[in-house]
């Protein structure tokens, strides 16, 4: 695998010898992580597919910016498609976790042409969470005074997410790195477009095959949200991991590698 940064939107990114007799499995990490947390499936997968793993905007190895808008989840999309665009990559099967699917709709919805889409622990029907009205106010919060606080468009580094494991889904031992490493501006404006926007008909519009993998016992999206998202979506199919919380890439790497394979190689 190779360290690049796509310099025309300041984007990081790790790719093996692109081929294009294969198809292309893209990472999409969470919010405030990056794409250290697809190491070991790099690993696996890379001798039979075309690997791409970015850090998006803000995040990781890449750029960060400073406007809220900057933050939107189609802008955020718009860097990943242009990447995708320059690489000139085929049969793209994307793979999203948590923030990170809300990012692989919109790339889905901005490249047509997309294979197959993985949404795992997808953030769908937020409302029904017991954490969003705490996080309104905490948010709102940093949302106010968070030009406040220093700011730099530098990019930082990646967390060993292999040295967290297994992790609760609010460890504070993994979120605050992941907090420092993304900076305040960067978590709150990100983290304020998931409630601010209405992305159902994002959702209901989905016509790519689809697989939706979740934790039986997460607490971040309760599992009845992916049960409702995979009622909405004609062609997708839901996997729910036994026992298994929010930060499945992390902790059930053997299921979700097997799923990735299974669901990969299949027509």
């Amino acid at each position: 695998m190779k360290e690049v940064f796509f310099e025309e939107r300041g984007i990081y990114y790790r790719a093996n010898n692109l081929q294009s007799q294969l198809p292309t499995l893209v990472f999409i990490h969470g919010l405030s992580g990056s794409s250290s947390a697809w190491l070991p499936y790099e690993k696996v997968f890379e001798d039979r597919y075309n690997i791409i793993s970015p850090d998006f905007r803000g995040h990781g190895k890449s750029r960060k910016r400073g406007r809220y808008n900057d933050y939107a989840i189609e802008n955020i999309a718009d860097d990943l498609v242009r990447l995708l665009q320059h690489l000139r990559v085929q049969e793209l099967i994307v793979i999203g976790h948590s923030f990170g699917t809300l990012i692989a709709l919109s790339i889905i919805r901005q490249l047509p042409g997309t294979k197959k889409v993985m949404f795992i622990s997808p953030t769908f029907k937020v409302e029904n969470t017991w954490w969003l009205p705490v996080a309104r106010v905490f948010v709102g919060v940093l949302y106010v005074f968070g030009p406040l606080f220093p700011f730099s468009t530098r990019p930082k580094r990646h967390v060993d997410y292999q040295k967290l494991t297994p992790t609760g889904d609010w460890s504070l031992r993994r979120i605050i790195p992941d907090i420092l490493n993304t900076g305040i501006r960067v978590y709150s404006y990100c983290l304020r477009h998931v409630w601010t926007r209405d992305f159902h008909p994002w959702w209901k519009g989905m016509e790519v095959p689809s697989l939706i993998l979740h934790g039986e016992v997460d607490t971040v999206v309760p599992v009845r949200s992916a049960q409702m998202l995979s009622e909405l979506m004609p062609r997708a199919e839901l996997r729910i991991i036994k026992e298994g919380n929010h930060i499945l890439p992390v902790n059930n790497f053997k299921e979700v590698r097997d799923a990735i394979e299974l669901f990969s190689s299949t027509n």
